[in-house]
């Protein structure tokens, strides 16, 4: 266990060293929840309502997006020379990839987290007291995330593959959850292709936690989020090879 905290330490340092990393996931992201609630606040009866949809879909869309973060934490041409010395000593090969994850889940939930209290600072609605459920929804979807991210480079053995096919997927089910608008009010066929959008269950769960005080969605998500985080650990345990690191 020394080995792996050491690990982990090397990598959350490497991690909130990273300007590009820390900067997507925290100015990028005010910034287009303020021009997006901007442009769409004709759309609704009262404007700041605008803003908070988009805080909530842009954060949903960001923990998802910790896929990438745990893609670079794992491959980056910088970080594997040091990573290949620690697969051949006694820390063995767990230590390197659930090190990754961790130190990625770490990252981005206390970037997220920070967000939450900024939204809180801006005047937007997170529901209050009940944003604490909220936080806690985002623990085992940000380690999910971390995970497949981590699982992808495994499977194709490249940064720079991992992190298109992932940002191609991830894309797609923003485009379908309504992160860059509602497709609720676009036709039969749209609202239902939405549905197959993990984005859309967590803003709709996060919604119900916000506005409904419903905690309905919560124990679902997760559970569902604790399983595939589990599936995803077990695929990298699986598909991780010494000789493919190479």
């Amino acid at each position: 266990m020394y080995c792996f905290w050491q690990i982990l330490k090397m990598d959350l340092k490497n991690n909130f060293k990273n300007p590009i990393l820390i900067n997507y996931n925290t100015f990028f992201a005010i910034a287009m929840i303020l021009i997006m609630g901007y442009l769409s606040s004709g759309n609704y009866q009262n404007g700041i309502d605008s803003y908070n949809y988009y805080a909530v879909a842009f954060l949903v869309f960001g923990i998802l997006e910790g896929a990438m973060t745990a893609t670079n934490c794992f491959m980056e041409r910088n970080i594997k020379k040091p990573n290949l010395r620690i697969l051949y000593s006694p820390c063995g090969q767990f230590s390197v990839y659930f090190s990754k994850i961790t130190a990625s889940f770490l990252f981005d939930y206390i970037l997220h987290a920070g967000l939450c209290i900024v939204f809180l600072l801006l005047g937007i609605n997170l529901g209050g007291w009940n944003v604490l459920w909220i936080l806690l929804m985002m623990l085992p979807v940000e380690f999910a995330s971390a995970a497949l991210g981590v699982l992808f480079c495994c499977i194709f053995h490249c940064e720079e593959t991992a992190s298109s096919i992932l940002s191609l997927f991830i894309s797609i089910f923003a485009f379908l959850g309504g992160a860059f608008f509602s497709l609720d009010g676009m036709g039969k066929i749209l609202s239902t292709a939405s549905r197959i959008s993990p984005v859309k269950w967590l803003i709709d769960a996060f919604f119900s936690v916000i506005y409904d005080g419903s905690l309905a969605y919560t124990v679902p998500v997760i559970l569902a989020s604790i399983g595939i985080s589990i599936l995803l650990t077990l695929g990298c345990a699986k598909t991780f090879r010494v000789e493919d690191y190479l």
